[in-house]
């Protein structure tokens, strides 16, 4: 994520409407399958906002997606392959 310092903050640029400040960070990224790029762009921002609910959303949306936490683990949803599978 592109990050900036504001004071003693390290701030980054996908801010939640609902607080108005850079969202919490549950996901480091979030890479989704969609119909169109605007789409899977839109989506995984969003999912980057809800962060920890994001994977129950993805799955009722019935998007393919693979979310990477802030820790390094790695969660897929929907047809994405799972890590270590070989699939593409």
């Amino acid at each position: 994520m592109r990050r900036w310092r504001a004071g003693s903050a390290e701030m980054h640029h996908i801010v939640d409407p609902a607080t108005g400040v850079p969202a919490v960070e549950y996901w480091q990224t979030v890479t989704v399958a969609a119909a169109t790029c605007v789409d899977a762009n839109a989506v995984a921002t969003a999912a980057i906002i809800k962060g920890r609910s994001a994977l129950s959303w993805l799955e009722d949306l019935g998007l393919s997606a693979r979310l990477v936490r802030v820790d390094g683990s790695v969660t897929v949803s929907g047809a994405w392959p799972a890590e270590g599978s070989g699939e593409r």
